[in-house]
């Protein structure tokens, strides 16, 4: 069931048939993701596309859900409350899109709506993990009113970089 944002974004739940959309979605845009996620170089192919997917859907977080985004009624991403601590009310953000669609907003008008994805949780707080030089999800972090909290030093080498990681935690 797709839950629709506005008239040219919706998100669709995240399942492992998706293999070969994701699959060629970070094919075509993984120059640009692989600057700040892990991930990037382990999907090399219909199969393990399919296995990360699998490791996101199945995980045994509390209350993660994945969606696929559409605009314009093309597939141009992955949005995720990746989890949410029960103790804190606190849910984590994840998410990532292709290049073509850049600068139109699409994640900040997908927080906005959050309480729609879903509706039975109680979360207080949304939080943002952006490495330091990930300046596009900083920005998303910070429009949606989100405040830098920590940072965690040298936290992963991306892109043969050695970075921090930001925390920014948005109150609702």
């Amino acid at each position: 069931m797709p839950i629709h944002i506005s008239d040219t974004l919706y998100l669709t739940p995240l399942t492992k048939t998706d293999a070969e959309c994701i699959f060629d979605l970070v094919n075509s845009n993984r120059a640009q993701l692989r600057e700040f996620l892990y991930w990037v170089d382990d999907v090399i192919s219909v199969e393990s596309a399919r296995a990360y997917i699998a490791q996101r859907v199945d995980s045994s977080l509390p209350n993660a859900h994945w969606f696929k985004v559409h605009f314009n009624n093309k597939t141009c991403g992955i949005f995720a409350i990746k989890s949410v601590c029960k103790e804190t009310y606190t849910a984590e953000l994840g998410y990532w899109l292709c290049s073509s669609v850049h600068g139109n907003g699409l994640i900040n008008k997908i927080i906005e709506h959050l309480v729609l994805l879903v509706p039975s949780l109680q979360v207080e707080v949304i939080e943002f993990r952006c490495l330091e030089l990930n300046h596009a999800s900083i920005k998303v972090a910070l429009k949606s009113g989100a405040r830098f909290v920590q940072s965690i030093p040298n936290y992963m080498v991306a892109n043969n970089v050695t970075q921090s990681l930001n925390i920014y935690q948005l109150e609702l």
